[in-house]
């Protein structure tokens, strides 16, 4: 089958998607897929484009046999609308204008969305290169967004939400991350076929014996201390106001330490807040290389998962990461690692922005040596059903059948 993943972020950047992405395009090539992805040029998650991609309308590379096809993008780290819808339609265009010249046919044109601006293009390419196509729907766009507190309304909130309603109805299948986002598609738009292409975590690099001494002692936390980590994106979805007044009610707690480790258009804020009420239990660190952060994740104790509201139908891929690691998940309630969490007994559960029942949570956690044992256990356990092998077994049953026009295949969850 030869494949075609269109999608504005993709490494070396780091985030979710690009992971995501990358992970299975991987496991689809080593299946025998002729796998080819088109993507903006690096730039997120600081806004400027990486070095040795500068200065460039179109760039292909060649990644362990993956062709990967890169064009112009303007580049926008800003919070304003504005700015960040020209940063997403400049790619839009690029990829069409730029990135068809030579990929031939395809068999299936997968294409990822957040951002919704991507339907445009993926519709046209997919038509134009004679492919089956999917829409990969990581996050429900808009829908997300509105319960997210982006400040949307009026003419572009109705372009989204129609931009959303057109990409389903002209793809030959939607995927989403998990059955409750399945089902709100489901009662929306009976009509499109969907399946669950879930996230997952590669338990060869995320493993709980890569915890290190050492490593904790670099972020400033000794053997006996709770150490609460957060890798990622600082952006106005998560949320992040909530760690900093957990941190507050914690000062007290010398044994209670927080490192964040990232970049965003919220980082600065969230530092000069910390500064402004001398959270000295609160350490913020730059981006680190992938490699790195596996064994940063073994070494803490708890991963932060904040959300900036429930958000029904919403999966955080850091939750997979801490499974796997063997830490406890602290997960906002509402999205869809919630009831994982209280099931399974992998970590705690506290409501969205609620700095105090956060605190009281790790509070809980550092208090109880044994119950923290308990929850590692819980959290291996859980992380082999979502390792990326397995869902790379189901991923490549359901687009088969896509490009292959047969019904899709049920999936687990």
């Amino acid at each position: 089958m030869k494949l075609l993943i269109l999608t504005q972020y993709y490494p070396p950047e780091m985030g979710a998607p690009q992971a995501r992405l990358s992970e299975l395009a991987r496991r689809l090539h080593d299946r025998g897929h002729k796998i080819t992805i088109l993507t903006a040029m690096p730039n997120y998650p600081t806004g400027k484009v990486f070095d040795g991609y500068r200065r460039k309308w179109r760039l292909e590379e060649d990644a362990d046999g993956i062709r990967v096809v890169r064009t112009w993008i303007w580049p926008s780290k800003s919070r304003k609308a504005l700015p960040r819808l020209i940063s997403y339609m400049s790619f839009v265009v690029s990829s069409v204008l730029l990135g068809l010249w030579g990929l031939g046919r395809q068999d299936l044109v997968l294409f990822e969305s957040p951002p919704l601006f991507i339907v445009p293009a993926g519709l046209v390419i997919g038509r134009c290169l004679g492919a089956r196509i999917v829409m990969n729907c990581s996050d429900l766009w808009p829908g997300t967004m509105v319960r997210s507190g982006y400040k949307t309304g009026g003419p572009l909130l109705k372009a989204l939400f129609w931009l959303e309603k057109f990409g389903y109805e002209h793809s030959d299948a939607v995927a989403v991350t998990n059955p409750t986002a399945a089902r709100q598609v489901s009662d929306r738009f009976p009509h499109v076929p969907n399946a669950v292409i879930s996230n997952g975590v590669d338990t060869t690099l995320f493993r709980p014996d890569l915890r290190s001494e050492t490593t904790r002692a670099e972020f400033g936390a000794g053997p006996d201390d709770f150490l609460v980590g957060y890798c990622g994106l600082h952006g106005i979805s998560q949320g992040m106001d909530v760690i900093l007044n957990a941190a507050d009610r914690l000062r007290d707690r010398e044994n209670v330490k927080f490192i964040l480790i990232g970049d965003g258009p919220c980082k600065q804020h969230l530092m000069d807040e910390s500064e402004k009420r001398g959270l000295s239990n609160i350490a913020f660190h730059d981006p680190r290389p992938k490699p790195q952060i596996p064994p940063i994740l073994a070494s803490c104790d708890a991963s932060l998962i904040p959300l900036v509201s429930r958000m029904e139908g919403t999966m955080p891929s850091k939750f997979y990461e801490a499974m796997a690691s063997g830490i406890a998940a602290l997960v906002a309630a509402g999205c869809e690692a919630d009831p994982l969490v209280r099931k399974y007994n992998v970590g705690r559960v506290f409501e969205p922005m609620d700095g105090e029942e956060l605190a009281d949570a790790i509070a809980g956690l550092a208090n109880d040596p044994q119950e923290w044992r308990s929850i590692r256990e819980n959290c291996l356990k859980l992380a082999r059903r979502f390792d990326r092998d397995v869902i790379g077994e189901r991923t490549n049953a359901i687009l088969e059948a896509v490009a292959q026009r047969k019904k899709l295949p049920d999936t687990s969850w």
